[in-house]
């Protein structure tokens, strides 16, 4: 299913169709991307970071400010993690806040 959102994307792109009908045709892979997460809770790590890490690039696809090659790469990217024989490594994020107090 990836691989044919990528082609169809990568179509529309080339043709020069608005952002908003690439974004729809990359849909159906992002939802079933995020049903597959739901349903990987018992499956091993590696795949569920690999899952969740090609999640994270789909929404990005959805960003309103997006331009529709970048939409195109970012799907491309999500499709390269699910192929991957390596899990992504995991995602840190920064926590934002007062200062620590020692």
């Amino acid at each position: 299913m990836g691989q044919q959102a990528v082609a169809e994307v990568a179509m529309s792109v080339e043709r020069g169709h608005p952002l908003v009908q690439c974004q729809l045709l990359a849909s159906e892979f992002y939802e079933a991307l995020r049903c597959e997460l739901r349903e990987s809770f018992y499956t091993d790590g590696a795949t569920r970071r690999k899952l969740i890490s090609a999640t994270h690039q789909c929404q990005r696809v959805a960003i309103a400010s997006i331009s529709p090659p970048r939409m195109l790469e970012e799907l491309r990217g999500a499709l390269r993690v699910l192929q991957s024989d390596t899990p992504p490594p995991p995602i840190l994020r920064v926590i934002q806040g007062g200062l620590a107090r020692i």
